[in-house]
């Protein structure tokens, strides 16, 4: 059992190697997408609207577990760069879905497989065993997080 000094110690460790990690991580995602004038989160957006196939911005929101307001801002940027259109349903007049452009399309394809290479090359010095561990604990540190979460929420 670890004593609280090594708690800390480890607590302090893991906080640096994590924010070494993230800055890391954000210099090469914001490197890979301004190559495609998008920004942080967007790629997924358009990965979901592909999909989903000509969802609503309800369901892109419910989808991602975004707020309405918060897709919608991404949705409008993505629609003036010419990501993505918003189209009247055929069936239902009333609801407009989200369609992406042909650029839309074709950039989602292009950055998916720039976003891989990230992925995999973060990875790519472990061996199977150790890939599988850093999917296992992450899981299980985002389950503890979960449970802090709803612990803060009582």
């Amino acid at each position: 059992m670890l004593n609280e000094t090594s708690v800390a110690q480890i607590a302090k460790q893991m906080q640096e190697a994590f924010q070494l990690f993230l800055h890391t991580y954000d210099i090469s995602m914001q490197r890979t997408l301004r190559k495609y004038g998008l920004y942080p989160g967007q790629p997924q957006l358009l990965l979901c609207i592909r999909s989903m196939e000509k969802p609503t911005q309800n369901e892109i929101a419910a989808q991602m577990s975004l707020s309405r307001a918060s897709v919608g801002v991404s949705l409008r940027r993505l629609e003036q760069s010419g990501f993505v259109k918003r189209v009247r349903d055929k069936k239902d007049t009333r609801c407009i879905r989200i369609a992406l452009t042909p650029k839309g399309a074709e950039y989602t394809h292009w950055c998916e497989l720039d976003l891989e290479m990230i992925y995999s090359t973060m990875l790519e010095n472990m061996d199977e065993d150790e890939k599988k561990a850093v999917i296992a604990n992450l899981g299980r540190m985002n389950q503890s997080l979960l449970a802090y979460n709803e612990r803060m929420d009582r």
